[in-house]
């Protein structure tokens, strides 16, 4: 249950400190209201005054009170520190999955980052105001209560002490059971948490595309499997509070018949069996308590193991800084022997082997490929979110790199995938995402270049319009056209990035689009990923990439007619979404 990364959070000691202190005293207090109530009991059985009955009730109602006093005090002080902690947490994971940058989420799941932040947090702030100030009662309410006990009578006292170990270990089986399951249940969790979020933001193509019904088989699969290890994790938690009960309902039938027999006897007098009788089930009741709360408290574990294994998680190595003014006219970049392989993949499988490439001045390089030959892999790798593998040679401007991951390529680079993502905020602020200081003339002009002028006209609020999550909905070309805006905005980014951008949009859209983005192509580096033939002839270099290697590259005229790689991807394709490209 108790999760050891937690004594390496800040104040931790103090914290343990403060709650050892309130067990203690609460610890004192059942002790005290255990007294008071037996000497009360006890002046009634011998028939005794009124007066008599005064102090003994006067201790057990104020140990009574302060009982309950210091367990108010023990949960405040523990959710204080919990509300500390996630405080503290929630800003380091969103910078760390930063940091990460998007290849690592993609390659866990946007449900998994969704549960971490939002599901996993809550439960990590469960987990430790409960189970904290569960180990100092189970720490202190027993030890007091046992020594005490055998103060007044030594044959409970040994009967609850053997007891004791007996119940631990019954605890420990059962709890290591409940891990099992627990952890199975949790990432059956993470999985139906990233299989429900690719639905829903996959769920307009599919459904365009006329197939959504077909995904409701694989929906109910994914909860129906969630469900199964739900109840199976509940069958071992409800085994796990039957036998804790059992045995600490035995332990104290023991010492009940131990004690009508000596009382009988005349070995022991009422006092000592009544107050052995009254704190035996609070010797055992922090005991059950924490076997309770194990079962509650698993997800909050797996939580804090997942919070812990991210933040964890290597950072790429941001590379060392160089003395470059930008890229300009007379830039070189060249790539020579690039390999990259995904951390979660074959040792010997590489996404990318061999990369061999030149880009300088304002070229238009298109980079060209059936779906997983790599495009996306070898785009991500040139912003900085894939790091190479180690015996790449990197140079830019005749200076080597070790990857992209540095501060001025990227400061220079925008990148634009298949899906630009769109804030809940106006046009304009979505606009100016790279220059948020930039003027409303600027952003204007720029919504202009992009083409967003007829539609900005359509809206009553113009660039003042809401968009975004739970704001007014947008279609993929209006998406994409504000994505263009962000670049023609920042004037001193002259690498352009395209990962796909047309992929999920119709022709007509597309080739709109398109007579945007041809003059903003005169003056940047451009690297364009697509699947789409008809952008090939606005291109001055095309690389052609099969299985993560370059088979082929060269310009548009070089490459076709030759049998190659591109004859081959056109013979494929079959001219049916480029008429206009054999054309040409």
């Amino acid at each position: 249950m108790i999760d050891k990364s937690l004594f390496q959070f800040p104040r931790i000691r103090r914290q343990l400190m403060v709650l050892s202190l309130l067990s203690f005293i609460q610890a004192a207090a059942i002790v005290a209201q255990a007294i008071g109530l037996s000497q009360a009991l006890v002046a009634i059985w011998q028939l005794r005054k009124i007066s008599a009955l005064l102090m003994p009730m006067l201790v057990f109602f104020s140990a009574f009170i302060l009982r309950q006093l210091m367990d108010v005090a023990k949960n405040q002080a523990a959710t204080h520190y919990a509300d500390e902690n996630i405080t503290r947490l929630r800003p380091l994971i969103q910078q760390q999955y930063f940091r990460l940058g998007p290849a690592y989420l993609h390659r866990t799941g946007t449900g998994s980052a969704v549960t971490v932040v939002i599901d996993g947090l809550d439960q990590v702030k469960t987990y430790i105001q409960t189970v904290l100030p569960k180990v100092t009662d189970m720490i202190f309410v027993p030890l007091l209560t046992l020594i005490y006990v055998f103060y007044e009578n030594w044959v409970s006292g040994i009967v609850l002490f053997i007891m004791l170990p007996l119940i631990f270990f019954f605890m420990a089986i059962l709890g290591l059971a409940a891990r099992a399951k627990s952890n199975q249940q949790y990432a059956d969790f993470t999985q139906l948490n990233n299989s429900f979020v690719d639905t829903i933001l996959g769920l307009p193509t599919l459904k365009m595309l006329g197939v959504s019904d077909q995904y409701e088989d694989q929906i109910y699969s994914v909860s129906e499997r969630f469900r199964q290890k739900t109840m199976s994790v509940i069958k071992v938690a409800l085994t796990s509070t039957f036998a804790l009960d059992f045995f600490t309902t035995l332990a104290i039938a023991i010492i009940a018949v131990f004690l009508g027999y000596r009382l009988i006897d005349g070995s022991i007098v009422l006092y000592p069996a009544l107050v052995s009788l009254i704190l035996a089930p609070e010797f055992f009741l922090p005991i059950r308590q924490f076997g309770d709360d194990y079962h509650a408290t698993l997800n909050g574990k797996n939580a804090l193991q997942q919070v812990n294994d991210l933040l964890a998680t290597p950072v790429p190595p941001v590379a060392q800084a160089i003395d470059w003014a930008g890229w300009g006219a007379d830039s070189q970049l060249t790539l020579t022997s690039v390999d990259f392989h995904y951390p979660d993949a074959a040792a010997d499988t590489l996404a990318l082997h061999d990369i061999h490439l030149q880009a300088a001045g304002m070229a238009n390089i298109a980079i060209i490929g059936r779906s997983g030959s790599g495009k996306s892999t070898l785009m991500n790798l040139l912003a900085g979110f894939n790091q190479p593998q180690q015996g790449a040679r990197i140079t830019l401007d005749g200076q080597p790199l070790t990857s992209f991951n540095q501060p001025q390529w990227q400061d220079s680079v925008s990148y634009i995938p298949q899906d630009p993502y769109i804030f809940s905020a106006t046009i304009a602020a979505n606009i100016r995402f790279y220059v948020p200081d930039a003027s409303d003339a600027a952003v204007q002009q720029a919504a202009r270049q992009a083409g967003l002028t007829d539609w900005l006209a359509a809206l009553p609020a113009g660039l003042d319009t809401m968009i975004g999550e739970g704001q007014r909905g947008i279609s993929g070309g209006q998406a994409q056209r504000i994505a263009v805006a962000r670049v023609l905005l920042d004037h001193h980014r002259r690498i352009l990035l395209f990962d796909e951008p047309t992929a999920h949009l119709d022709i007509e859209t597309e080739y709109e689009l398109k007579q945007t983005l041809l003059p903003l192509f005169q003056d940047h580096l451009v690297i364009f990923a697509t699947h789409r033939l008809h952008w090939l002839t606005a291109m001055d270099q095309i690389i052609v990439l099969e299985h993560g290697r370059i088979s082929e590259q060269g310009t548009l005229a070089q490459l076709r007619g030759t049998g190659g790689a591109l004859d081959r991807l056109v013979a494929e394709m079959g001219g049916k979404q480029d008429a206009h490209f054999a054309e040409n």
